[in-house]
């Protein structure tokens, strides 16, 4: 008999220990959060709409045709009842053109929308009649007009707004680049004045003089009335700023991503290395950040680990291999406390990570359609964060 009760407790104990190592790295479980679904919009439309703004105040959604060059832009003017109420093109020759969009379209809460565009600043109502139009001073065309769609558009700042830096300056190959770079613009659409703002930080990976691929900086940002939030692209780092000129910064926070795999710079740049270029497909990178009380939520790629990474590179990968890395690394959610450390991380079901709009304290997303079924309308979803014990 004590023979077998000395068995058992070995057993448990033995158990609890594994346990535990396992767990050593996982999230907290103490507060758990997740994302709930509060509500929905569905839209009936056939196609692969890109969002551009929602305003939860007029209820109206603006969104276009996916086409990331910004070519044959149909507009499209929703209600939160799913009804599409106007369609109209700006784009091109009409009359009151817009020329071609720099930013995604911005419902200004005024009945009225705005595009950031070459044309200068325009203020459509949502029939499309052009209400105002303001030019861009000194406007220089910038060295891509990709817009990547919702959730990454221009953020307010008093009467004027913010948006990365899309100046035509790319000199990657030079390590003074960096040093000389300013990765947003303050634009204000009432004089037409577009200010560079907020250079790369100093303490951040990309001033330790490496080389980085094109846009491994990208930002993703988030403002708020007494903060400014930014991630530089491929950076595990919160840098925080004030919302408000000069936009000091104030402090950094890092982030304890679990298994996040990303390229740290090359000592030497080669434009003719394919392993360089081959990072950025394969490297972790931040696409979305949003702040909800006193949590941060990041939509992220996780970036392939090692031996993926490798393989990415050969000639003799299997042809499957691309398949293979979109179903094994999925873009993911983290919720981290605002010292960042990760309380959760989850690939979000239903709902696209990446489209994450904070419009009047609201936090909307594209709902994730099924790939092997055509629908003919889309969804988006309004989340709230849950915080559970």
């Amino acid at each position: 008999m004590l023979k077998n009760c000395l068995l058992f407790l070995f057993i448990h104990l033995s158990f609890f220990s594994c346990h535990s190592k396992n767990t050593a790295n996982e999230p907290s479980l103490v507060h758990r959060a997740t994302l709930e679904k509060l509500d929905s919009i569905q839209i009936n439309y056939l196609g692969t709409p890109v969002v551009h703004d929602i305003d939860p105040l007029s209820k109206r959604v603006l969104f276009m045709e996916n086409n990331a060059y910004s070519r044959n832009e149909e507009i499209f003017v929703a209600d939160f009842d799913g009804n599409i109420l106007a369609s109209y093109i700006k784009e091109g020759d009409t009359k009151d053109t817009y020329g071609q969009i720099m930013a995604p379209l911005v419902l200004d809460g005024e009945g009225s929308f705005m595009a950031y565009a070459f044309n200068g600043f325009m203020r459509y109502d949502f029939e499309g009649n052009l209400i105002s139009e303001v030019k861009i001073i000194n406007f220089e065309g910038p060295g891509s007009t990709r817009i990547i769609g919702m959730g990454s558009g221009l953020q307010k700042s008093g009467g004027q707004y913010i948006y990365r830096g899309i100046g035509r300056n790319f000199d990657y190959e030079t390590k003074d680049f960096f040093d000389d770079y300013y990765a947003m613009s303050l634009l204000d659409p009432l004089t037409g004045n577009r200010e560079s703002i907020i250079p790369l930080p100093e303490s951040g990976i990309f001033r330790q003089g490496k080389f980085f691929f094109s846009e491994a900086w990208l930002p993703a940002y988030y403002a708020e009335d007494d903060g400014l939030y930014i991630v530089f692209g491929l950076e595990p780092v919160i840098y925080v700023y004030e919302n408000q000129h000069p936009f000091s910064l104030l402090s950094s926070i890092p982030m304890e991503l679990p298994k996040y795999h990303y390229f740290k710079g090359a000592s030497e740049y080669n434009n003719q290395d394919v392993r360089f270029f081959g990072h950025r497909r394969s490297s972790g990178r931040i696409h979305n950040i949003k702040k909800i009380k006193d949590y941060f939520v990041i939509a992220y790629f996780p970036g392939f680990d090692a031996s993926d990474r490798e393989e990415s590179f050969s000639s003799n990968r299997s042809p499957d291999f691309w398949e293979r890395m979109r179903e094994k690394y999925p873009l993911r959610i983290a919720v981290l406390d605002s010292q960042g450390k990760v309380i959760n991380d989850f690939v979000p079901e239903g709902l696209v990570a990446t489209s994450m709009l904070g419009r009047n304290g609201e936090l909307w997303m594209m709902g994730n359609a099924n790939g092997e079924v055509e629908l003919d309308y889309f969804q988006i979803f309004k989340v709230g964060l849950k915080v559970g014990e």
